[in-house]
């Protein structure tokens, strides 16, 4: 068990009787990106749901941050603990200001910590100038990529030591991804945590410096993100290893 980080182990997790998640177990550092990758439907988003709290039937395993145990914590108290999921499809109030969506964020901090909150609005629009320029514009009249930007900035006035991403380069443009995976790396710089899932198998294990490929609610494969590691990860998102053993039973 890491003696700083986040330490998932035998996670177990699903949706009312309906099981996803059965055995998933991870670590996290701080200032480290992480990939977590796995085909459609293996139990990614379920997983990362649950470590934030949101489980949504009977759960299993230990969540910790270094010495602290949050597995049964509420949503809220773990932000408060340093952990905030980043889901798709952004989820915003989209009828409210950019700088209205940034300052929500703070919502779950105490009332002695809010007073720092213009420095972090600042730290938010450092990172993305974009968002500075348009902080009074409706976050519904603002491109995919600016969203994005607005959901990572809010995110990241919560104060967090790690981050958990789902997707959150799905329909960006690739310059635009780039950008977004530059302004990730500055903040691993900063000392965060960051635990990202994304299709984009390449992409992300190029930028992380190790994986976990989930599959039927389990990590089958875990490892450093060198070269030669995108042929056995695809192998098995792709599903070419499942397709070979059955074969392999048929004959």
């Amino acid at each position: 068990m890491s003696t700083e980080g986040l330490t998932v182990d035998g996670l177990v997790a699903g949706y009312g009787r309906v099981q996803v998640v059965f055995d998933v177990s991870f670590t996290l550092e701080p200032g480290e990106m992480v990939a977590m990758v796995g085909r459609n439907g293996a139990g990614k988003t379920t997983t990362l749901a649950a470590i934030a709290g949101l489980r949504y039937g009977p759960g299993g395993g230990t969540v910790r941050i270094a010495e602290r145990d949050v597995s049964t914590a509420s949503p809220n108290e773990i932000v408060r603990a340093g952990i905030k999921l980043v889901p798709e499809g952004r989820r915003l109030f989209r009828d409210m200001s950019v700088l209205e969506n940034l300052r929500l964020g703070a919502f779950t901090r105490r009332r002695t910590d809010r007073s720092k909150l213009g420095d972090d609005l600042d730290r938010v629009f450092d990172l993305f100038p974009a968002l500075a320029r348009d902080r009074h514009r409706t976050v519904l009249s603002l491109s995919g990529g600016q969203q994005q930007m607005v959901a990572v900035g809010q995110a990241l006035m919560t104060k967090p030591r790690f981050m958990l991403l789902d997707e959150p380069m799905s329909g960006l443009a690739p310059a635009l991804i780039d950008s977004m995976y530059d302004s990730f790396l500055a903040l691993v710089g900063e000392g965060i945590g960051m635990l990202i899932v994304d299709q984009n198998i390449e992409r992300v294990l190029e930028t992380s410096s190790r994986f976990y490929v989930v599959d039927s609610g389990r990590v089958v494969l875990e490892g450093g993100s060198e070269s030669g590691a995108l042929a056995n990860v695809t192998k098995i998102v792709l599903g070419s290893d499942r397709q070979r053993e059955a074969t392999l039973d048929q004959v």
